[in-house]
């Protein structure tokens, strides 16, 4: 037994430097598809367009979650009979982890079309969406690769429906070539929240140093204004209703204050019972228009200041930055991987060759 097992590792080891013999009998062939391959990453090193990246880094600070508006409101509302809903509860803001849908959404994409901006190696100001569709350099790998598929799209014909979206503004209809120009940002744009540290990276990819910092700074102030402008809203709405009741009360105020005038100055010298009890009334119905409408005023004036309150706030922890640096194409990575890319696929040859004639054997 012990010597059946010596005769197959044996067999083995013969196994195996056959193999290598295998191999460094083409070895001249494994060079010459290694050569061609690191000619093919040069090739590619070449033809892709320089990339620049930049980013940002912000500090979304916490917004209260409980209004103090609640206070002498309820007596307010149970002075006046009005419903103010929930002026004291929570006030909205929006999760962080949701600012990359914000900057992944067509209207953000659309509106950063027609941003106008300045390219440095173009000497010229350029819309996003002129840029994409006069100017922007492709991949010449990725140009060939995607070749088939413009051929298909150009014999399925010219004309094809646009996409069809709803917007604030109402809907719109969507040309095909904005949609590949605006998935082609989104690849561009990133937002990303770390929930440790609490911060919310902001990164943009243009082939225009300049540009991709000018971006970045529109994406994180677009970010920004769309938190403050949602987390206020609420709040907005409120203060509107308390204008109108404000504006409402006032003037109940100045007629109750002028009917008790009136009556003063037409019953200057009379004292009966009847007149006394009528100035009563409206000395009544002023004192109570008086208060509410004093109440209201200050709760107006204490909902201008929740606002500002409730405001979120941004501190920038790292500004953007002009790149320097081109961000693609990687030179050292894109040789090494296909150096090695390669080196495998010649060797695999003359191994798939000896495994094929081993299996025949058997």
């Amino acid at each position: 037994m012990k010597e059946e097992s010596q005769k197959n590792i044996s067999d083995d080891q013969i196994d195996l430097f056959e193999l290598f013999q295998l191999v460094w009998s083409r070895r001249g062939l494994i060079l010459k598809i290694t050569f061609a391959f690191i000619l093919l990453g040069i090739f590619i090193i070449i033809t892709t367009p320089k990339e620049y990246t930049t980013s940002c880094i912000l500090i979304p600070e916490a917004v209260p979650t409980e209004s103090r508006l609640g206070g002498s409101i309820g007596g307010l509302a149970s002075i006046a009979g009005i419903d103010l809903g929930g002026l004291g509860g929570s006030s909205l803001n929006i999760n962080p982890g949701l600012y990359r849908s914000v900057a992944q959404s067509t209207p953000f994409l659309l509106e950063l079309l027609e941003e106008e901006y300045y390219f440095k190696k173009l000497e010229r100001k350029l819309t996003i969406r002129d840029y994409f569709i006069d100017y922007y350099e492709r991949n010449a790998l990725a140009w060939l690769i995607g070749l088939p598929f413009k051929l298909l799209k150009w014999i399925k014909g010219p004309y094809e429906a646009p996409e069809i979206i709803m917007t604030e503004k109402g809907l719109i209809a969507l040309s095909y070539q904005d949609f590949d120009i605006i998935q082609n940002l989104k690849d561009r744009i990133s937002v990303n929240m770390d929930w440790d540290l609490n911060i919310v990276s902001i990164s943009v990819e243009m082939q225009d140093p300049m540009v991709a910092a000018q971006i970045t700074t529109f994406t994180k102030d677009y970010i920004t204004n769309y938190v403050t402008k949602y987390s206020l809203s609420k709040s907005n709405d409120q203060l509107d209703f308390i204008n109108e009741q404000y504006l409402e009360k006032k003037a109940a105020f100045n007629r109750a204050q002028l009917a008790l005038a009136s009556f003063r100055d037409n019953n200057i010298n009379v004292t009966t019972a009847k007149a006394r009890t009528e100035e009563e009334r409206l000395q009544s119905e002023y004192n109570l228009a008086f208060n509410i409408y004093n109440q209201i005023a200050q709760q107006r004036e204490s909902i201008k200041m929740q606002l500002n309150d409730n405001k979120p706030v941004f501190t920038v922890l790292e500004p953007v930055k002009i790149p320097n640096r081109k961000s693609k194409p990687n030179t050292l990575i894109t040789l090494l991987m296909t150096t090695f890319l390669g080196v495998f696929i010649s060797v695999m040859i003359p191994v798939s060759i000896y495994f094929f004639k081993l299996n025949r054997n058997h």
